[in-house]
Formats: C-alpha cells, structure tokens, sequence
C-alpha cells in the first residue's frame, strides 16, 4: 500500500476533489428506513378489524343488489343509497386515518432528521471548516479532538489518542490510537487496530488527525445500522394497544354475528307462522334473502365505524404534545404500549442522576473529611494531571467526567491555567481503565496519580493535611480512610484518591469524593411510577454499593429485606427460572452489561409484562428493539435512536413519566369513545332483534346507523 502524504493531508480536499469523491463514492449519510408512501398506509388503513367487517358488508350488499336487479324481489328499494353510505364510511375512516398517519410520519422525519444533525472539523482547501457529518467524503481530513465522536472509519495520521468504543463493542476500557505512515490498514475492520479508529467511539483524551477510509452505510456502524433499518424480512410485532383491540373486536364480531343470526332467524320464523298463503319455496328464498339483508344491518350496527378515525386523530394530537415535553415519538403504535407499561428497566447516568460529577468533599489521611483544600501543589496535581481543557467560555470540556469535574473546581476556586506551567510536563497518561488510574511524570522526576484508592493504598507512606504538611501513613490511618471510604460510598458517592510519587516516597494527597447528584424530580417521578403500578428497575455499570445508595436515594429501593438487588455476576449465574421468580421484586442491577439488558426485558416479557427499556448506545439496540417501548436517550447514538420507539430529547426520567401518563390518557379516551359507541350499537342490536318479534319492519337502515356511528 502507499506511504501517506502528510502535508497533502494536511491542506484536506478541494471542491473538485470533493465533488469526484462524493461522486464515486457517495458520502457519510447513513441509511434511512425507506419512507412510508401515501398510498401504502392508505392501503394499510384496510388492515383494520373494523374496515374489514365494513368491506364485506358492502360486497354482501353489492351481491344483493345486482340480485335485486334480477329478481326484483330481493331489492330493498334504497341499495344504492345504502352501498354509498358504506363506501363514504370506508372512506372516511380510511382517508383521516391515513393523512392522519401520513402527516404525522412526516413531522416526526423531519423533527429526527434536524436533531440528530451532527457536526465535524474538517479540512478543506488548506482551511478547517465545520461541516454536517452527513457531507463528510472518502479521503476527508478531519480533526478529532477529546469529547468529539468519531464521525467516520477512518486512519489517524497524525497525533496521538484513546477512544472509547463502548457503543460498538460494549468494552469499558479505552483503545489508544498512534498515528500511521502507511494505509495498509485503510480497509480493517478490527476495533483493536493501533492506528484504526472507527465511526460512533468517542475521543476520551487526546486530539489527532485522520483520514476518512470508509464511509456511511460501509463502515462498521453503517453495517449495524442497515441491518437494523432493513427489516423486510422481520415480521413485525404488534403492539399492546392492537392486540386488545383485537380482542374487544372479536367480542363485537361474536355479539354482532349472534344478534345477526338470532334476527335472521326469527325473521324468516315469524314471517312463515303468519303467513296467509300457502308456503311456497320461492316465498320461503325470499325470506331468506330478507333476513340475509337483516343481518347484514345489523353486523354493520355492531361495528364502531369512527374508531379508527378517532384512534388516529387522538395519536397525531398526542405526538405533538408530546414533542412540546421533550419526546420524539418514532412509532406510534409502540408509544400507546406505554399506557400498559408494568416494568421500566432504566439507565442511571442522566436518566435518574444528571450525569454531571461534581467535587464535594475530601477524605484526607488521617480519615477526617473536609470541604476544602486549595494549596498550590493540590491544585496543580488535579490541573496537570488531567486532560479536559477550558473553553473560551471559562469552561472545562473535553475529556471525560471526572477530570471535567476536577478542573471544574479548580476553576471554581479561582484556578488561572496561565500560571501552570505545563513546560515542565514530560509525559501525561489518561485514564486506563484497566489500571485504573492516570498519571503525569514531570521533569524533574515528581510524578502525580490519580485513580481507585484500592490500588495505591497499600503503598502509601504519607499524607498530606489541606494546608500542605505531610506526615506518616499508620496503619490507624489506614483503617480510618478505608472506614470513612466506606461511609461515603453508602452515600452514592464515587472515590478517586491524588497522590505524588518521589523520591521513594507515595503521598496521599486526598480521597477526592465526588458525586452525581440524583435528579431533584427523579425522586417525585419514581414514587408516581410506582403509584401508577410500573415496577422502575435501576439497570448501571456502577459498583453495588453506589448503585444501592443511589436507589435508595432516588426511592427506587425501599424495602431492602424484600427488594432484590443484583450484580451481573450473580445474574449470569442464574438460571431463567430462578430469574423469572426474582423478577417480581428485582429493583437493581449493577456492574451491568449490555446483554444483561436483553435477558432481563425477554424473561420479563415470557411474565407477560409490558416492558420499557432505556438505552443510547449502539449494543443497547437490541434490548431497546426487543422491548414493547424502547425510551432511546436523546444524547445516545443514531441507531440506539433508530431502534427505539420513543426519543427522550432531555435524557430525563421525568418524561419517560409524561410519556406514560399521555399514553394512559389516550387510553382512557379511546375506552370511553368504546363505551359511548357500544352502548349506541348494542341499544340498535336489541331493538332490531325485538322488531321482527312484534311484526315491526327494521327501524334503522344502514344509513342511519352509520350517520350514528361516524357523527
């Protein structure tokens, strides 16, 4: 393969590089699910219960009414006004239903389409612009930097970087990327490639250059997300909403069919017992083809021709609203399963916390906790050793959340990045996930770590008081910070120790205390879920013992002798039998993994349970697919977004409550319209089945009762 041009790459494409590019190959817009035609909805309006049952209606009546033309006889003298009456039915029904339909796909298309823009810096004629992703072509230059996603498949060529590629294959630990000289690996599809960076990871640390190799729908992304969008092949699953309106639609169709034939019946009794004349054959087929026309009234009565219309009229109303509380509904159908939703499987970060860490308190080494340290050597250990940087705005961005949240406070307590000296850094390692910890080595040999406090303990020899004096580490000190550590974790708090390292000596310098505050309304919206009957299951990547205190915290764990809490071990360890009798009283799942979430909606689903699930990445799709409702997070990945029912624009637990009281209410409308329109057709069912009892001729006609049902 050919050695790459740095300076080449450099100065990025021009518009006529652009342009041949785009047109040979195409550029970076991920496939779509093909758009819905007018006419196909209209003709997917007739897979309604009801139409069908009208449909026949008119085919009986057409069938006797060209009979009639014949047999003079067997005309009911207005057929033409009736089989009109039932086509202007059908086609109300259908036509609202489906402009309904066909209007609202369209908003929701657009509304998707415009949030989920996304932006990238790229290289173009020897300048950086900012460019929509969707426009990006092969060969692009594009600049990534710490907090940006990875917009394409592509090479690093120049700098150095660790991304996370979580979305993709669900590991935790960062992936560090060196940049290359050659393209041999233009065309890999492996994710542990050195130089290989790949659509949808996310820059943890670092800042680089790459070149687009491989775009839209070829890239590894691309390929998970048309296999998601193609489901020709998948037979559809119905909602919760259809299948009891099935239900309640075979339940009208047995009473109308029975009405019809006990109608019938004594129709054509009753007609020979009175008869004057002699009973001839031709007289008794008359007969029959009278109560045939009967019974046809009479199923029609049965039917509530307007449900469709008002089903679709309540859905296209509530979908907008509900755009208004922060929630994209994607598919309709799937949004009504909400109003019967018993069990929400939820993420914890950003859904009931804000997802934003915060420093709080310090654990210093003689186990004290204060709420302040602010020494110069203190605040450069948590500065130079971190890799989040401050914006124009005065903010820290980029990195990851805790060394934002540390540099936050540095910020906070009157930190000016001009007076470090960042000179005197010889080497910076981020975060390693799999060390657990990160570490800068200044020149003058002083290093400064950070990480879990576990695996520095042991080593520690001294300590550092908030004023700077150091003195021994003693085995009391120790058990004092291991008991205060234990304390906090119980009060949902995460634990990262700073110390220095030097001349054989490891100071600790604190146990940094840090917090993601639960929600203020997460708590309020739990405590309704549960009034409202729905079982809220915290499902985290977090220790237990975090994961224990923010349920107990956010109200979602209250009685801890018969809540269940779990941990992914324990969980893998359990057969689907045992599971599915924890089920009931499951409230947290912690140290999680992506598959865990899948198990968990399936066995509660074989409970026949009405399942939610929250999810935003990439191997969250299958679990947010699988659920009755899936709730993709509006921060989360387009195909977390494409595989889920339902996007919560805000991440936020209270509008997963909002979804679920508008769906309840959309429920409650469509039952009492059921009501209203029953009560009406079984009156006309009676009163039609008592009329040939007492020698009455029928007392509605079809036009009539379709009038009752439609206005």
């Amino acid at each position: 393969m050919s050695d790459m041009k740095k300076d080449v790459l450099m100065r990025g494409l021009s518009d006529s590089q652009v342009n041949d590019s785009k047109a040979k190959f195409g550029t970076n817009e991920l496939a779509k699910k093909e758009a819905e035609s007018l006419w196909s909805m209209f003709l997917g309006a007739f897979d309604d219960i009801w139409i069908k049952v009208l449909c026949a209606a008119l085919v009986l009546k057409i069938v006797l009414a060209v009979l009639g033309v014949f047999v003079p006889a067997l005309s009911g003298g207005n057929d033409v006004v009736e089989i009109i009456s039932i086509i202007v039915a059908i086609a109300l029904a259908t036509g609202f239903s489906t402009l309904s339909e066909y209007r609202n796909s369209s908003r929701s298309e657009a509304l998707q389409e415009e949030y989920s823009k996304t932006f990238a810096k790229v290289m173009r004629n020897g300048k950086l612009v900012n460019i929509l992703t969707s426009e990006i072509v092969k060969g692009d230059t594009i600049l990534v930097q710490a907090g940006d996603k990875v917009p394409v498949d592509g090479l690093l060529f120049e700098g150095k970087i660790k991304v996370s590629q979580a979305a993709l294959n669900g590991e935790s630990r960062d992936e560090t990327k060196s940049a290359t000289t050659t393209m041999e690996e233009a065309e890999s599809t492996d994710y542990a490639s050195a130089c290989k960076i790949f659509m949808g990871s996310v820059v943890t640390s670092g800042e680089g250059y790459m070149v687009a190799t491989v775009i839209g729908d070829d890239s590894e992304l691309g390929k998970i997300n048309k296999a998601l969008t193609d489901d020709d092949e998948e037979e559809e699953r119905k909602d919760t909403s259809s299948l009891k309106l099935e239900v309640v639609a075979a339940g009208i169709g047995k009473l109308g069919v029975s009405a019809a034939a006990i109608a019938g019946v004594l129709h054509v009794v009753l007609s020979l017992m009175r008869a004057n004349q002699a009973i001839l054959v031709v007289s008794v087929l008359l007969l029959i083809a009278e109560a045939v026309m009967l019974m046809a009234s009479i199923v029609i009565m049965a039917v509530p021709e307007g449900l469709p219309m008002m089903n679709s009229l309540v859905q296209s109303m509530n979908t907008e609203s509900m755009y208004k509380k922060n929630i994209l509904v994607s598919h309709k159908a799937a949004f009504s399963d909400s109003a019967y939703m018993n069990v929400l499987f939820s993420d914890k970060t950003g859904t009931i916390t804000q997802g934003n860490l915060s420093l709080v308190e310090f654990i210093t080494g003689d186990g004290n906790i204060v709420n302040n340290i602010q020494n110069r050597e203190f605040v450069e250990a948590i500065t130079l050793n971190n890799l989040a940087k401050i914006s124009s705005e005065g903010k820290a961005i980029g990195s990851n959340n805790m060394d934002r949240a540390l540099l936050s406070y540095a910020i906070a307590n009157g930190y000016d990045d001009s007076k470090n000296d960042h000179e005197k850094v010889e080497e910076i390692s981020g975060f390693d996930s799999e060390k657990k910890c990160a570490t800068v080595k200044l020149k003058n040999g002083l290093v400064y770590w950070k990480g879990a406090t576990e695996n520095i303990l042991e080593d520690v020899t001294h300590y550092m008081l908030p004023d700077g004096e150091e003195r021994e580490f003693s085995a009391e000190d120790k058990k004092k910070v291991e008991e205060q550590m234990l304390v906090e974790a119980k009060r949902t708090m995460k634990l990262l120790s700073v110390a220095k390292i030097s001349d054989g000596k490891t100071v600790l310098m604190a146990v940094l205390c840090l917090r993601d505050n639960v929600r203020t309304d997460a708590i309020e919206t739990v405590q309704i879920l549960n009034s409202a009957g729905i079982q809220v299951v915290m499902v985290t990547g977090d220790a237990e013992e975090t994961a224990f205190a923010i349920a107990k915290e956010a109200g979602i764990l209250k009685d801890e002798k018969k809540d269940v809490v779990l941990t992914h071990d324990q969980l893998e360890k359990m057969s689907d039998e045992e599971l599915k009798k924890v089920l009931p009283n499951l409230k947290v799942v912690s140290r999680a993994k992506p598959l865990d979430k899948k198990r968990l909606v399936s066995i509660s689903q074989q409970l026949d349970n009405v399942c939610g699930m929250t999810g935003d990445g990439v191997n969250d799709a299958p679990a947010l697919k699988q659920a009755d409702i899936g709730f993709a997070m509006g921060d989360g990945t387009a195909v977390a977004q494409e595989a889920g029912d339902v996007v919560i624009l805000n991440n936020s637990l209270t509008s997963i409550k909002d979804c679920v009281l508008n769906s309840r209410t959309m429920a409650k409308s469509v039952g009492k319209f059921l009501i209203f329109q029953l009560t009406v057709n079984i009156s006309t069912l009676l009163m039609n089945i008592i009329a040939p009892i007492l020698g009455w001729t029928e007392p509605f006609s079809i036009v009539q009762i379709l009038w009752i049902n439609l206005i």
